[in-house]
């Protein structure tokens, strides 16, 4: 656990705000889709990223108040080299990516690993412990994305030559992420969250502006003529989907163990779900409910239930 907590905050807080994060992630799926109809996989990653670091990086100062600035050391920049390198780029440009050369069922199943190792990462990276309630939670979950997700299991190929490519590139997206969400704690010891969104976005949009010059060179008659549609999407993913989740998300692990934030991420495909019943107009179904519920439950369980408890146990510890 974190020992910078200070007051001890009612764990009802982290569960709520961990609801919020994964609704705004939610929306970079439909929104990236609407972008890559017009512009190439690593632009549509490149332009979000480089608007949130535009975005923020006034604050970075601000946000550092009366403190000391960070120190630069090797290892403090090897460190978000890493984070940009190993976990942004992966995460953000696998998942754009893969979706063009692979079928929707199998981004469903492999979105499935995320929390699975991003709890074994956790292990390895931060010594964090699986308990039994843990368990039973991740458990819960994924019964509950299985039922929301409505997997057609014969339509699922995870190994067939023609989507092979894309596959292993949504993949790499799902271990970009675990890496980021792991290695983002480690890193909090150092910067506060404005400070870590802004170097370790920097760090992943100057080698996506490398890749885009080389394989996408960008046409400004083209993204002149993209529309105030497109554009807006591309705003809200940088400002929504990538900033002010990321920063939240940040400070939850700032307080609580990473494997328990993690299992949030199983209600993005339950939000997603529901944000196409709103937009899409699709019929909201009992599994849909049953499955929501049983995700609810589990994130719920690990996050609050699990947190009290810790709590209780904590030398001089008053429950809130």
């Amino acid at each position: 656990m974190s020992g910078n907590q200070g007051r001890a905050r009612p764990p009802i807080q982290y569960f709520l705000v961990l609801v919020v994060v994964n609704l705004m992630w939610a929306f970079q799926f439909s929104g990236a889709k609407i972008a890559t109809e017009h512009l190439g996989p690593v632009t549509v990653t490149f332009i979000p990223l480089a608007l949130s670091t535009l975005l923020f990086a006034p604050l970075v100062r601000l946000s550092r108040g009366q403190k000391p600035k960070p120190r630069f050391t090797a290892v403090v920049v090897r460190d978000l080299i890493f984070a940009g390198t190993l976990g942004i780029i992966p995460s953000q440009l696998g998942l754009t990516w893969g979706v063009e050369h692979s079928l929707a069922s199998n981004a469903s199943v492999l979105t499935l690993t995320i929390p699975v190792l991003t709890a074994i990462m956790a292990v390895i990276l931060l010594g964090e412990s699986m308990t039994i309630v843990r368990w039973l939670s991740f458990a819960l979950a994924i019964c509950g994305v299985l039922m929301v997700s409505d997997i057609d299991w014969r339509s699922v190929e995870l190994f067939r030559g023609t989507y092979l490519l894309g596959n292993l590139l949504l993949f790499a997206s799902c271990l970009g992420s675990a890496f980021y969400n792991t290695y983002s704690k480690k890193l909090l010891e150092t910067f506060n969250p404005v400070e870590l969104l802004v170097y370790t976005f920097l760090v992943a949009g100057i080698e996506l502006l490398i890749l885009m010059l080389i394989l996408e060179p960008p046409k400004l008659g083209q993204l002149l003529s993209l529309g105030m549609g497109v554009w807006t999407t591309l705003l809200t993913i940088a400002l929504f989907s990538l900033s002010l989740s990321m920063l939240l998300f940040f400070w939850v692990i700032d307080k609580i163990d990473v494997t328990q934030a993690s299992l949030s991420i199983y209600l993005l495909p339950v939000f997603g779900v529901l944000l196409s019943t709103v937009f899409v107009g699709e019929k909201i179904t009992t599994q849909l409910v049953f499955g929501g519920l049983l995700v609810f439950t589990g994130t719920f369980l690990v996050t609050v239930y699990e947190e009290r408890k810790r709590l209780r146990a904590a030398p001089g510890a008053v429950e809130r």
